[in-house]
């Protein structure tokens, strides 16, 4: 019997994807583990993968197609069999258009709208402003045929209607920043509180200094966030409670620890997770962040690497900020926001005026699953714990 090639689903805020392109074609030898079909989804690009040996039968979606997780994409014919042994194909369950699509005016600040790839390739083509283009498609998505509608009318609408303001550039959110959008919504509308302190570094960049010519039989130079990823670990296995998911009013305790370290791409944000960090030592840490790195640089990330985190860093302390509030990244419970290191002049002991290098912490928690308590007993411990490095 012939074998489905089903869209399957990498990570819990996956429901759908695009198919950006085919690999293969209708008719072609395919041995398992062979890639078929690239797909567009939750802020990768990841190739689906033959399940088996055989021949490319039948493909069902076409390139640029918006269908849900579990769609049919096509269809492998086995050994012996031809394309009578296939079934009549049957109406995919992708996400339907509207039969009577309403007009959609495109506001040029903020268009959600998201066109397929091949549909924005061919308004470059015909120099056909995509934010201007009215989306036909599942949810509004913009279509080849609504391109080609658009240049051919020369009808593009705006509902700007003050023109006294002068457009200087229309940027539509692409997938990326649409899941982006809808996950931090999701996050924002459910109570949360951020502390914020700070901790002495004087140790910490010391120990830095000290593993610069440590780690240069592997060429790497250490980097705070490499040790803060570290220290982060170390502290979340005292204070389990914030290593944890929180979904449908229950509270999940996870036993090892996979830290998410936040990342900017550019045209949003990704949070490569560093698997059972606890296990892990400083320069094993260093080396797996900057593969990841390499990795999302490259446009390489699977799917699994940015899935599975139990708790979230995002630093920012290359920048000139202090604090911030970091939006939780659900169904965590909380995530540490790191600013800028800088000097202040303080008091030791004896009275005596020192400068010391500080850098500032910001931890937002969800306050249904965690009191204040013991959230500033955690920010406490890793204080500590960056202090006496």
């Amino acid at each position: 019997m012939p074998r489905e090639i089903n869209l399957p689903q990498w990570g819990m805020a996956m429901n759908d994807g695009t198919v950006v392109k085919w690999l293969k074609t209708q008719g072609d030898q395919i041995n398992k583990g062979d890639e078929l079909v690239e797909i567009e989804s939750t802020k990768v690009n990841a190739a689906v993968e033959a399940p088996t040996d055989g021949i490319l039968g039948r493909i069902d979606v076409e390139e640029g197609k918006l269908v849900p997780v579990g769609t049919v994409l096509g269809m492998i014919l086995l050994d012996g069999e031809d394309l009578s042994d296939i079934e009549k194909k049957e109406t995919q369950p992708e996400i339907k258009k509207e039969e009577n699509p309403q007009k959609i005016k495109i506001n040029s600040s903020n268009n959600k709208s998201v066109a397929s790839p091949r549909a924005r390739n061919l308004a470059k083509k015909l120099d056909v402003d995509i934010a201007n283009v009215i989306g036909t498609g599942p949810s509004g998505r913009i279509t080849e045929d609504d391109v080609k509608k658009a240049s051919e009318s020369g009808q593009l609408e705006s509902n700007n209607s003050d023109s006294s303001l002068i457009l200087s550039e229309s940027l539509m959110n692409n997938n990326v920043r649409q899941i982006i959008a809808e996950r931090m919504y999701s996050s924002a509308s459910n109570p949360q509180v951020t502390l914020n302190s700070k901790a002495c570094v004087d140790n910490l960049l010391l120990y830095q200094k000290k593993l610069i010519s440590e780690w240069r039989p592997h060429k790497i130079r250490p980097q705070i966030n490499d040790l803060l990823v570290k220290i982060v670990s170390d502290t979340l296995e005292k204070h389990p409670k914030l290593n944890s998911h929180f979904e449908n009013n229950e509270m999940k305790i996870w036993s090892n620890i996979n830290l998410g370290v936040a990342m900017a791409i550019s045209d949003g944000l990704i949070v490569p997770v560093i698997k059972n960090s606890q296990d892990k030592d400083y320069l094993d840490i260093s080396k797996e962040i900057r593969e990841l790195s390499k990795k999302i640089k490259d446009n390489k990330i699977l799917p699994d690497e940015i899935n599975g985190s139990s708790f979230t860093i995002s630093n920012l302390s290359s920048y000139n900020v202090e604090h911030f509030n970091p939006i939780i990244n659900p169904p965590e419970v909380a995530i540490l926001g790191v600013g800028k290191i800088a000097k202040e002049l303080s008091l030791d002991s004896e009275k005596n005026i020192n400068e010391s290098s500080f850098i500032y912490l910001s931890l937002t928690f969800d306050h249904r699953a965690l009191d204040g308590v013991p959230a500033a007993n955690f920010l406490e411990s890793l204080i500590r714990n960056i202090e006496s490095i």
